[in-house]
């Protein structure tokens, strides 16, 4: 879909990585509160050094951001929701997205390949909630041509996926 060019971000070139930035990435990863003098003692350098290597890899694009994993069902949104779209040809492709990303609830917006053009995540209250989303939110914006339905059952925890990326250079 052409309209999509514009709106999806580009992968950027790799930044080459040393073993000192894959163990702050990794316990970055693992715990993005540690302050930089944990981080030194934990990697064995100085403070300044691990300073100025975040600041590097905060300036490259590596560490986009810092955050929090929220326990969304304690907040009140147990229900997570993935649906595929398809988008209808000619559509105004900015219009649609415009619409999508003013929808509070939803969590990721992606576009994908095969069947389907975008898939969305959202995180909702209820059954009620999910009625509400798709009859007045989803299935008013026009160019729209066809959603599923998936509803999660549940998410599997996998670990730290920084650890099998970006290699431990604390093992062998």
């Amino acid at each position: 879909m052409a309209g999509l060019v514009g709106a999806v971000e580009r992968p950027r070139a790799a930044v080459p990585l040393d073993d000192l930035d894959r163990r702050i990435l990794r316990r970055l990863a693992a715990d993005p509160r540690a302050s930089q003098r944990q981080l030194a003692r934990e990697c064995q350098v100085s403070a300044p050094a691990v300073a100025d290597r975040i600041t590097r890899l905060e300036r490259l694009g590596v560490i986009r951001g810092y955050t929090v994993t929220i326990d969304w069902a304690s907040v009140g949104y147990p229900v997570l929701v993935y649906i595929p779209m398809i988008i209808a040809p000619g559509a105004d492709l900015s219009t649609i997205l415009t619409q999508l990303r003013e929808i509070p609830e939803l969590d990721e917006l992606i576009v994908v390949t095969g069947a389907y053009d975008l898939m969305a995540r959202f995180r909702l209250r209820d059954h009620a909630h999910l009625q509400e989303l798709l009859l007045d939110a989803l299935w008013a914006i026009e160019g729209i041509q066809r959603i599923e339905t998936f509803l999660s059952l549940g998410e599997v925890p996998r670990g730290n996926i920084i650890e099998k990326l970006v290699g431990d250079p604390d093992a062998g």
